[in-house]
């Protein structure tokens, strides 16, 4: 990252005044089911369709361009989310490909991605068993009508997102491009922690791979600006419609409070939140070498968060 772009961050955060803790939450703690790095257990496709009950539609937690995701109720009681690939991932799949798919999948370990549990290659079936996430999706509940997040919630998960990534980018061996990041893919655990999901296993040469990671740095860049404004990516509600057109000018002008959330009380100290505006501008960017890597947006965003919000 450019020393100019460091100063442009480091300008963004500052030093707010402020005490409370972030992550604190009514919620109680709630154990998380997650095997051993480089462990997944192999599933009988019978006992996947017992949990599913058959793989009917009132299990389905959601679809996308893999194929289904089911809710699912394993004989030992454990809630588990089962990925279904759908004809058209199979055919144009391998046993070779999934198998490659599978060992990288089962060394992605961390606390802001939906983990894998297990697997099942069998009668013609793929499918990938991974934590279930109660909370649902991030796009639920700015968008689609779930329990709203207050802004300790959102800034909090604005990081754990940005860490998810960041292991995605830096620590995942071989480094992982998630190509589809958006609020549908970051979900929401027991204890309301953002884990990254559903992303891609698609091959990249070392030439491209810094391309494809500015390309998840924009599209995360939206995601900050729909977590501060509460509007989708494309409104037409909107004057423009699209969120990066209509912010961004916002925040350049010093009009960042003009993009919060008006559904929202305002907290007694919004710099935060024009922080948060500051580096959702940075992130968006049109010219990728301008946009910050993964991990400074990570360490940013968690400087705000260790900052506290006072409501």
């Amino acid at each position: 990252m450019k020393k100019e772009q460091k100063n442009q961050l480091h300008s963004c955060i500052g030093k707010p005044e402020l005490e409370t803790d972030v992550a604190s939450d009514s919620h109680p703690p709630q154990p998380i089911i997650t095997p051993c790095p480089g462990m997944a257990q192999v599933f009988r496709l019978s006992e996947l369709k017992d949990a599913t009950n058959g793989f009917k539609e009132f299990n389905e937690l959601g679809r996308g361009r893999y194929g289904f995701v089911y809710k699912a109720v394993l004989a030992d009681g454990r809630q588990v989310a089962v990925k279904r690939a759908n004809a058209a991932t199979i055919i144009h799949s391998n046993s070779r490909n999934f198998d490659m798919e599978l060992e990288v999948l089962c060394n992605v370990r961390h606390c802001n991605i939906v983990n894998l549990l297990g697997y099942c290659s069998e009668m013609g079936e793929r499918l990938l068993v991974y934590e279930y996430m109660p909370h649902g999706t991030l796009h639920d509940h700015l968008h689609g009508g779930l329990s709203p997040l207050n802004w300790s919630l959102r800034l909090k998960i604005s990081m754990q997102a940005a860490r998810g990534l960041e292991y995605l980018h830096k620590k995942a061996e071989p480094p992982i491009v998630h190509h589809n990041v958006k609020t549908s893919n970051i979900l929401l655990d027991s204890n309301w922690g953002a884990r990254i999901a559903d992303f891609g296993l698609l091959s990249a040469t070392e030439k491209d791979l810094c391309g494809d990671m500015n390309g998840d740095v924009y599209n995360f860049g939206i995601v900050l600006l729909e977590i501060l404004s509460g509007r989708k990516p494309y409104d037409r509600d909107y004057t423009p419609p699209n969120i990066v057109e209509w912010a961004v000018p916002l925040i350049k002008q010093g009009k960042a409070a003009a993009i919060i959330d008006r559904y929202m009380t305002l907290p007694r100290n919004v710099e935060p939140l024009l922080k948060l505006a500051d580096i959702a501008e940075l992130a968006a960017r049109e010219n990728p070498n301008e946009r910050p890597a993964m991990s400074d947006v990570a360490t940013f965003l968690e400087q705000i968060v260790m900052d506290g919000l006072v409501l």
